[in-house]
């Protein structure tokens, strides 16, 4: 009976690690997880690298603005790519692959994770280190000269603890630091991933964008410039997930997430686990939304909105003008693409 219990409690953790990066507490105002851009404009590139399917494996490709052209960039018969992650400015890029992942009976697993770091100057990929097994990987800039990958792994003997491995490099791939924590179970319960920092404020500091979260999620744009007038943009059932602005200070774009065990439509035909919104600044309204299945991971490049859309297979990747206010591209690829992975729904069955 206490076997069964500790399963049931590692199972809970697992699935709220996997969903708290992602969605932050209930009658949460989003102020403390604020990530400051200074007033560097991120340079805008003609090429980009994602991720897609390469035979039986993922692997990377590159999409070039002015051909509007996708080619293969990299890949692994024997490694599939787990997760490619720009630096804030788009100036570094690491991924980390594993030669398998999935599940054993209840739990998750993920084998020989490797990270690569990416020169986007001379196309070129260098291998960092072997980083090795364990029950989840994740990996986050805290800047755009400081890379973390976190691993939780099992200890078999007792399953009394999970231990989180959590490494630093710069962003060239030096490693600076090596850290394990030690997190027993039934006392300390399983660790978590921290959560993602939001672009809170805008490039010139003239905005800033706040959720507060209820019922349903009531997000607000805040003008500093007029007495921190506060003007309400959406409420949603979905929670914040990422924030951007645009360079020319005259865009606001977000996205919003519900992947949670409670949301009924994960495994319907066409779930709802995602929206995506181009706002305007100066006419406060919503210009566009972009709504249905996946994740809408997405990254701005000058006037140009890229994100992923679907899950698995049914994967695609979209260029859509905001100036325009037009779709201008899609990638699609056999077996399915996306800007991090390729999308996945997960799996919350024991």
């Amino acid at each position: 009976m206490k076997k069964f219990l500790l399963i049931s409690i590692i199972l809970l953790s697992i699935i709220n690690s996997g969903c708290i990066r992602k969605n932050d507490h209930d009658k949460e105002i989003y102020k403390d997880s604020t990530l400051i851009k200074d007033l560097q404009q991120t340079p805008i590139i003609n090429e980009i690298l994602f991720v897609g399917m390469l035979g039986k494996k993922s692997g990377l490709c590159k999409y070039n603005f002015s051909s509007k052209e996708y080619s293969e960039y990299w890949k692994n018969d024997k490694e599939e790519v787990v997760e490619l992650s720009y630096s804030p400015y788009k100036k570094s890029a690491f991924m980390l692959t594993a030669s398998q992942s999935g599940k054993k009976g209840a739990f998750p697993f993920i084998n020989n994770i490797k990270l690569y770091s990416l020169n986007l100057d001379s196309d070129s990929v260098a291998y960092i280190e072997h980083i090795g097994v364990g029950l989840q990987v994740f990996s986050t800039w805290t800047s755009d000269t400081s890379f973390q990958v976190y691993v939780h792994i099992m200890d078999v003997t007792t399953a009394k603890y999970v231990e989180q491995n959590i490494k630093t490099y710069n962003a060239s791939g030096k490693k600076l630091f090596d850290e394990n924590k030690k997190y027993y179970l039934a006392k300390e319960g399983f660790p978590q991933f921290p959560i993602i920092k939001k672009n809170l404020i805008s490039l010139n500091k003239k905005y800033s964008i706040f959720a507060v979260d209820s019922v349903q999620t009531q997000i607000y744009l805040i003008d500093n410039t007029k007495n921190n007038e506060k003007a309400a943009i959406t409420k949603q059932n979905q929670k914040l997930n990422r924030v951007e602005w645009s360079d020319d200070g005259k865009v606001l774009v977000f996205s919003t997430i519900d992947i949670t065990p409670g949301n009924e439509t994960l495994y319907y035909t066409e779930p709802n686990t995602s929206k995506l919104f181009v706002y305007s600044l100066s006419d406060r309204k919503i210009l566009k939304i972009f709504d249905g299945g996946g994740l809408k991971n997405f990254m701005l490049n000058g006037n140009l909105l890229i994100f992923d859309d679907g899950f698995k297979k049914k994967a695609k990747i979209f260029i859509y003008d905001f100036n325009l206010g037009q779709m201008i591209d899609s990638i699609k690829i056999s077996g399915g693409c996306g800007l991090k992975n390729i999308p996945t729904i997960p799996d919350y069955g024991a």
